[in-house]
């Protein structure tokens, strides 16, 4: 937790405030604090300590000496998944593990790694469509490629240890930590190093077919979620206004927490390539300014156009 504050921290927007930093850690459901996830490439962070409280943050967050600066700038973050959409993406790889483990020693009696209901539908899923498509070979393959990837990436990786097999439980943080001879502070920062490395590597569907599919996208509000469904009905955003009976500005949040967390990604469909790459050659060597002055550079467009430039340029990297 000190570690993820402090890199808060050192990377923040300088106006930020610190109740703003807050609400990403904790998770608060607002538009705000999605964008200021993204756009400041912390969305990784986001919803990470839910149960924080504010005068523990803040005390943290002021003591300048909490934590050594050198080593905080070496976690590493992804403004394209929530911490918890990483944390079940892993979870869902632990289960097909574990599964397919079992399932080639004629054993399906065993305790699943995850409660977690949408983890295992979409790992039950997965482990019929590769059952089906006889894929077990590759399943294994893309396992050990990916970690052999991760392993390349990060100067320690303990990620492997927390996976679990036919007779074979994972290790917990304490024996990884006595095996490694690391800090509890430093395993947390390692594991997290190595599942934002994952995320990153099965990406790539070229390369890994199957575990591509194991990506859990981070979870929609409700009414994000209701206009998501009238697009993909072709529904404009005007239309969905006057259905849902809110302002069109209201339903341009949800557009944007819709690309934020990756279920859209047609940014051409609202925004045309001439005023992105303008706006992106602009952007990159002032993204620490407030969006008033993006938008008296850019005048003729609208605070939504400039907020969904600032989610491509972010999500993209």
């Amino acid at each position: 937790m000190k570690e993820i504050i402090q890199y808060i921290k050192t990377h923040a927007y300088h106006y930020k405030t610190d109740k703003s930093l807050y609400n990403i850690i904790v998770g608060a459901k607002t538009h705000q604090t999605y964008f200021d996830a993204c756009s400041q490439q912390l969305l990784s962070l986001y919803h990470s300590h839910p149960n924080l409280k504010y005068p523990s943050f803040e005390r943290i967050f002021k003591d300048s000496n909490v934590y050594n600066n050198n080593v905080s700038k070496t976690l590493k973050v992804t403004p394209r998944y929530t911490f918890e959409s990483i944390q079940q993406t892993f979870q869902v790889i632990q289960l097909l593990t574990q599964t397919i483990s079992n399932h080639q020693h004629q054993s399906l009696s065993f305790i699943p790694v995850s409660q977690i209901d949408k983890v295992q539908r979409k790992a039950k899923n997965l482990y019929y469509e590769i059952l089906n498509n006889d894929e077990e070979k590759l399943f294994k393959e893309e396992i050990y490629t990916l970690f052999a990837s991760i392993n390349s990436y990060n100067e320690l990786s303990i990620l492997h240890y927390f996976l679990q097999g036919y007779e074979e439980t994972m290790y917990t943080n304490q024996q990884v930590g006595m095996i490694e001879l690391i800090s509890e502070e430093e395993l947390i920062r390692l594991k997290m190093n190595d599942l934002v490395e994952m995320m990153n590597q099965i990406e790539n569907k070229e390369k890994f077919k199957i575990l591509h599919k194991t990506i859990i996208l981070p979870e929609l509000s409700q009414n994000a979620f209701e206009t998501y469904q009238y697009l993909k009905n072709d529904k404009t955003m005007k239309e969905i206004s006057v259905i849902e009976n809110v302002k069109e500005n209201t339903i341009e949040d949800h557009v944007l927490e819709l690309f934020i967390k990756g279920y859209l990604s047609d940014y051409h469909l609202y925004i045309n390539q001439t005023f992105y790459s303008s706006f992106k050659s602009f952007y990159q060597n002032n993204k620490e300014e407030r969006l008033k002055v993006f938008k008296s550079k850019f005048p003729e467009h609208s605070y939504f156009d400039i907020k969904l430039a600032i989610v491509r340029f972010s999500r993209e990297g």
